[in-house]
């Protein structure tokens, strides 16, 4: 297990160096305790890349995941946007391993003045911190499935800070319980939020993906100051209200991929 962790840790760490500093990051980060032996090709390559696009397809926000042809090695399949050589990956990115895992991004926050003395802060949307960390999960577990890496494995879940032009900004997580969008938590100054665990991954391929992904939810949030996710209740079941403005997104996504939602 130690050894998972470390290649787990390894994983981010690597990735981290390819991000664009615009803004926070979101990682999710899945390394099977019994890995896979898979070999890619272009070929190869070119069924994940199809395979890819069926499963993002129903996701709540379009992000072209699967659009583009990836960077292929025989021992790895990189997806990012179109970019320069040596130039880091901006909105999204991701790594799926020949041994089963995969590390999956996606940029978040917005720059935000926040109340009361209108410090500046990058606002992670807990709504978007939510349904990203369910949806990447299951796509980490769906791709242990194809190479036949399904069972336990050590999953975490990163908020990674931008390093670049205001590397000092602070972190927040900001939500609609107060009726408008606002904080919801502490400022995080220094250092990174991080949630990790052991998953079966099978487990994430059913209607039990949200109750996986609820104890990671709950540690990272708290790391942040929100004692209790709004979005997932204690029994797995997504609150579609509490996605404000995107509830009927929110609803066809859950209901494609068979997780237990309410009003």
């Amino acid at each position: 297990m130690i050894e998972r962790h470390e290649h787990l840790g390894k994983l981010v760490t690597d990735a981290t160096t390819q991000l664009s500093a615009a803004s926070p990051w979101l990682l999710v980060t899945t390394s099977p305790t019994h890995p896979a032996s898979a070999d890619f090709n272009a070929e190869s390559a070119r069924d994940i890349q199809r395979w890819i696009g069926v499963q993002v397809a129903d996701w709540p926000a379009p992000i072209p995941l699967g659009g583009e042809h990836p960077d292929v090695r025989t021992d790895r399949l990189t997806f990012a946007p179109a970019r320069q050589p040596g130039r880091p990956a901006n909105s999204y990115y991701y790594e799926f391993h020949s041994d089963g895992s995969a590390l999956g991004g996606l940029q978040v926050g917005t720059l935000q003045s926040s109340p009361p003395d209108g410090e500046p802060v990058w606002a992670l949307g807990e709504g978007a911190v939510a349904w990203i960390t369910i949806a990447m999960l299951r796509l980490n577990a769906a791709f242990a499935g194809h190479v036949s890496a399904l069972g336990e494995a050590t999953v975490e879940v990163t908020v990674v800070r931008p390093v670049g032009p205001s590397p000092t900004t602070p972190i927040q997580v900001w939500n609609n319980a107060g009726g408008a969008y606002g904080p919801a938590g502490r400022r995080q100054y220094a250092g990174v939020g991080t949630a990790r665990s052991a998953v079966d991954l099978t487990t994430c391929l059913s209607p039990r993906l949200t109750t996986a992904a609820r104890p990671l939810l709950v540690d990272l949030l708290q790391q942040f100051g929100v004692s209790e996710p709004r979005h997932v209740d204690p029994s797995g079941v997504v609150r579609r209200r509490h996605f404000t403005g995107h509830d009927e997104l929110i609803h066809a996504w859950a209901d494609a991929i068979g997780i237990p939602s309410e009003p």
